[in-house]
């Protein structure tokens, strides 16, 4: 969209996941928007479930009762309900935990995991970190007509995860992790392939307190409908009460002439003013996402470098600390750990027979000693699930691995299963 152009973005007041009343909602935004619902064609769902755990991340996905409401402003038709979780969190495990197969099965619809399909070759334009020619998903591609469903929640990587950063969900392992450092530039290099008919953010109950899966919900009582993702997020940056021109990657699209130029030329239509969701705003708490200022036990260090972002291994870091927090798993009982992040100066001295020192990402050095085990996650951009899996395990505070169930591992083979057979027939 060019940044002279005028953008809207329609409120659903919603108190709460009601299909008829969400259904009646994205309807009248639809209509207000010049979108039209009506016609038989191929739809595609694609649903924000990032990674779907009873204990670790029971909050981080779409509600069951939101997809119904929406599958019910579409004519009959060939359906589908895609996602794809974070990376090496297999997505059929989600969507198990989130109990998507039995809505699938409600409203006839196909189940897709966005990480076990066909992928088609889409070009960029202009990409600052990515490579010129990226894969999608082959349904995705391939549907008449898209929905995005991103839940709106705080983010430890960017400023919070919006319609945006739900696109990035799109991308295979591969591209997720790459330069994820770099994730701002990322989510505004990815608008010029994917442009959904509609967005549909789900802020009935966001998440906060936390990251993209150790958020706590919020409740703000409201959808966020549009078709231009960055004058969607500028709207969500309201929503959590932040100034969306303070937004890095909104900041970059601006920069680009990507969507408006800034939160005056969005024209506000629906069921709330932009000074009734100012208010709702002040129920959200956003925490500091650097893991260097978390509240550890004092045998517990973080040291990171000036020059780590966010973005990176430092804000997922964070992620998997409040995830555990939210748990309940003390880190109390931990052995003496540093945890290093990048090139730093000076590295405290280990002062125990068992002390551990970490270090996270291959940018990670510095002199060091008195620690009896040295652990190294290699690679510029370790995923959160490896975090998530070997940090705890490391510090010996809990085997997160050994907990998951029979059927994450499964399924995890299941996943490797399918994209095994696929690369085969190709």
């Amino acid at each position: 969209m060019n940044r002279d152009s005028a953008a809207q973005v329609y409120l659903v007041a919603c108190d709460r996941y009601v299909p008829l009343a969400i259904k009646e909602g994205v309807q009248a935004a639809s209509e207000a928007l010049g979108i039209s619902l009506n016609g038989l064609r191929d739809a595609v769902l694609h649903v924000d479930c990032r990674w779907v755990h009873p204990r670790y991340a029971p909050s981080a996905y779409v509600h069951t009762d939101l997809i119904r409401g929406l599958a019910g402003t579409l004519p009959a038709g060939t359906l589908t309900i895609g996602a794809r979780s974070r990376v090496r969190f297999p997505t059929r495990y989600s969507f198990r935990q989130a109990g998507y197969a039995q809505v699938a099965t409600a409203l006839n619809a196909r189940l897709t995991q966005f990480d076990e399909v066909a992928t088609g070759t889409v070009e960029l334009s202009q990409p600052t970190t990515m490579q010129p020619k990226i894969e999608l998903p082959v349904p995705w591609l391939q549907a008449a007509f898209t929905i995005s469903i991103p839940k709106l929640t705080s983010s430890t990587l960017v400023p919070f995860a919006g319609a945006m950063r739900h696109f990035q969900n799109l991308l295979p392992a591969q591209l997720q992790t790459e330069n994820h450092h770099l994730l701002p530039k990322k989510m505004v290099d990815l608008l010029s392939a994917v442009s959904p008919n509609l967005i549909v953010v789900d802020a009935i109950q966001a998440l906060h307190k936390g990251g993209e899966l150790s958020g706590e919900p919020v409740d703000l009582g409201v959808l966020i409908v549009g078709t231009d993702a960055v004058a969607v997020d500028m709207i969500c940056a309201v929503a959590l009460g932040l100034e969306p021109e303070q937004v890095n990657f909104i900041r970059e699209a601006s920069a680009r002439g990507i969507g408006p130029k800034n939160l005056d030329a969005v024209s506000v239509l629906g069921d709330l003013s932009l000074g009734e969701l100012q208010a709702r705003a002040q129920r959200v708490k956003l925490l500091d996402p650097n893991p260097a200022k978390y509240p550890l036990p004092e045998q517990i260090k973080v040291v990171r470098s000036a020059k780590a972002r966010n973005s990176g291994v430092s804000g997922d870091l964070t992620d998997a600390l409040l995830m555990l927090e939210r748990a309940g798993v003390s880190l109390n009982g931990s052995r003496e750990t540093a945890i290093i992040i990048g090139a730093v100066s000076e590295i405290p001295r280990g002062k125990s027979d068992y002390a551990t020192i970490i270090f996270l990402d291959d940018t990670s050095r510095g002199e060091y000693s008195g620690y009896s085990r040295v652990v190294r996650l290699r690679g510029r951009n370790i995923p959160l699930s490896q975090l998530f899996h070997e940090v705890p395990y490391a510090m010996k505070v809990t085997n997160v691995r050994a907990e998951l169930s029979a059927g994450f591992l499964f399924d995890k083979w299941k996943a490797g299963l399918a994209k095994t057979w696929r690369r085969g027939i190709a």
